[in-house]
Order: C-alpha cells, then sequence, then structure tokens
C-alpha cells in the first residue's frame, strides 16, 4: 500500500505541464517500481539512504528544462529517442543504452522523434526524503534557462 501512495504522489507531483520544484516539464510521468531502505551489508548506509527504481514515460514533445537531482543515479532506455544534454554535451540515448548521473550537474532532456520515451531511473536517496517526493530539483539560478519547445 505505501508504494501505491507513493506512485500516486509522483504522479500528481509530476502531471504533464506540471512544475516539479520549479524545473519545467512537459509530458512527464513517474511510476514507483521498488524501493530498497534496508541495505543488507551496508547496514551503516541504513537509516541514512535508500534505492529507489522509478519508470518514467516522456511523451512525444515532453522535455524536462535544466534540473538537478538529490542524488545520483542510472537511467537505462528501455524504448524510444531520448536527447540528453550535459556540460554542453548532446548525447541521443536509444533502446538498451544506460547512462549515469550524479545528480549535481546540470542537465535537459527530450524526446526525439515520435515515440515516447520509456527509461528506468535506479537512484541513491536520502532516507529524509519524504514519500512520494520525486527526486529533481531545481538547477542554480546561473544556470536555469528555458528553451521555446
Amino acid at each position: 500500500m505505501r508504494q501505491f501512495h507513493v506512485a500516486l504522489a509522483l504522479l500528481c507531483l509530476l502531471a504533464p505541464g506540471a512544475r516539479a520544484d520549479s524545473v519545467e516539464l512537459k509530458g512527464f510521468h513517474a511510476k514507483l517500481k521498488a524501493e530498497l531502505a534496508e541495505l543488507g551489508h551496508l547496514s551503516e548506509l541504513n537509516g541514512k539512504y535508500r534505492i529507489r527504481v522509478t519508470e518514467v514515460t516522456m511523451d512525444p514533445g515532453g522535455y524536462m528544462h535544466a534540473h538537478h537531482h538529490v542524488g545520483p543515479g542510472l537511467r537505462c532506455m528501455q524504448s524510444g529517442e531520448l536527447k540528453y544534454e550535459i556540460e554542453g554535451k548532446t548525447t541521443i540515448y536509444k533502446p538498451g543504452d544506460c547512462f549515469s548521473e550524479t545528480g549535481a550537474v546540470t542537465h535537459e532532456s527530450s524526446v526525439v522523434g515520435n515515440a515516447p520515451v520509456v527509461l528506468l531511473n535506479f537512484e541513491l536517496l536520502p532516507a529524509s526524503l519524504p514519500e512520494g517526493k520525486g527526486s529533481i530539483m531545481a538547477a542554480p539560478e546561473e544556470h536555469d534557462h528555458h528553451h521555446d519547445k
């Protein structure tokens, strides 16, 4: 039941055309797949961190303007093509591609073509992150800019 409430909160927070912590989003949907708070042999991390897996879908024409994340993560493309811009470099990711983010570097992403993008986000997050809160956070003001889409 807890996963349902977290997923529902994520979906409400990240509805199409929404803003998540001052980050402009379009066509972005998130669905919690799994969360792990008890980290086995890494017991010194229990109560400090958790691992979350979220399935993200971005509709054709969808984007996420300049943002950071609360923690680091791995992203694995399931379908569609994603234009990913970070530190002046643009990469197009396709199904089967995986990439990493520290969370601390400003980046943007948008859908390429007419097919939706589906990717899995594997994230290491602070245990103190409120239930249902996504990992997206606004980029520092000096990097925050908006594009006409």
